[in-house]
């Protein structure tokens, strides 16, 4: 198993290998159709990470056993110089060392995050050890992308929770992936979305179940991959699933260098649009007795945004800066003059929308 990179896995009363290579997601996974729980990550802790490969394996030119050194220079900036040893059982070649090196430290310093759920039988009994999972969590991605079928037909998919799912616009590459009845899944090109139907540029093998699961994807806004480690019975109905970070182009990296794509899995890093439709009123209230003007500032909260950043000043003053967390906000003890009034929103960084309202 160590030599083709291979997990035994034990299931029906025997032992199969699942091998770490290139494949598709067999399986859909989102808020709909886990526990209660949601999902949950973890990591490797950062002293099992090393930055050097040192490979032993046997050079049949010289017959002895000889060593291919593989180094990650920005992991070595990042940790120092970690030094891990390793015995390719069953290795000749220094190219094969070499792979195996590279492998090591991809696999370290890439796919070191897990995640944890539960689902119910349907979905357990159906998923392996080795399988790729594609994951749409709301939480972590910024956006509900994800949930069950109300109906279809091959070509139209009418979908759940419409309020709160955030659907990509057309022109964002927008693509949905659902699990048909025979328990494949299938991906198709988005090119119409009124209201809660969904139209598809080409017809899927045959009409998807009524609440099977889907994933909608798009250019800013991916899902997760993730391939399984364990399937694990928690009782007669539930399953525990532990899946492993998986990297698509991981294998022609590691072989030929060549650069990993680009996958946006959450929006919540992704600079906030400035709020909308921003009104002032001018207002006269009665505070002990003594009559206040104020400015009461109003404008259309964005969605996903908890605080924004006011800036004020009169005439030609300096901006005061007030952080609030409402879409409004009151300036007390106003005098006659104009007044000046920028609204930023901040995301999930706390960076500021590159503009204001």
């Amino acid at each position: 198993a160590g030599v083709m990179r291979c997990m035994p896995i034990w299931s029906a009363g025997g032992i199969t290998l699942a091998q770490d290579k290139e494949t598709s997601a067999s399986y859909l996974f989102n808020l709909a159709n886990v526990g209660e729980g949601g999902f949950s990550y973890s990591g490797s802790s950062l002293k099992t990470r090393h930055s050097v490969i040192s490979v032993s394996y046997f050079n049949m030119d010289s017959k002895e056993v000889d060593f291919e050194v593989v180094e990650d220079s920005t992991a070595i900036a990042k940790f120092g110089t970690i030094v891990k040893q390793v015995k390719a059982y069953a290795c000749t070649s220094r190219n094969q060392a070499a792979r195996l090196g590279r492998a090591i430290l991809f696999a370290e310093q890439n796919e070191s995050e897990t995640i944890t759920f539960t689902t119910s039988i349907d979905s357990g009994v159906v998923v392996r050890p080795g399988s790729v999972i594609e994951v749409n969590d709301p939480v972590r991605a910024g956006a509900r992308r994800g949930g069950r079928v109300v109906s279809a037909t091959t070509t139209t998919i009418t979908i759940d929770a419409l309020a709160q799912t955030g659907l990509p616009a057309l022109n964002d590459n927008p693509t949905i992936s659902v699990i048909l009845s025979d328990g494949t899944v299938e991906s198709r090109t988005i090119t119409d979305i009124t209201g809660a139907v969904i139209t598809v540029s080409s017809a899927f093998s045959s009409a998807p179940s009524t609440n099977a699961p889907y994933l909608i994807s798009s250019t800013t806004l991916q899902t997760q991959l993730f391939r399984v480690i364990q399937v694990q019975e928690q009782d007669e109905v539930n399953y525990v699933i532990t899946a492993l970070t998986y990297v698509e182009g991981k294998y022609a990296f590691i072989e030929n260098n060549t650069p990993l794509p680009t996958r946006t899995i959450s929006v919540l890093n992704a600079p906030a649009l400035p709020p909308s439709n921003l009104t002032i009123t001018e207002q006269t209230v009665v505070i002990n007795s003594i009559a206040r003007s104020k400015l009461i500032v109003d404008w259309q909260p964005v969605v996903g945004v908890t605080q924004y950043l006011v800036n004020y000043k009169l005439e030609n003053g300096n901006y005061v800066s007030q952080v609030v967390f409402s879409s409004d906000f009151e300036l007390l003890d106003t005098v006659k003059g104009t007044y000046t009034i920028q609204v930023f929103s901040y995301n999930a960084s706390l960076e500021l929308s590159a503009n204001a309202t």
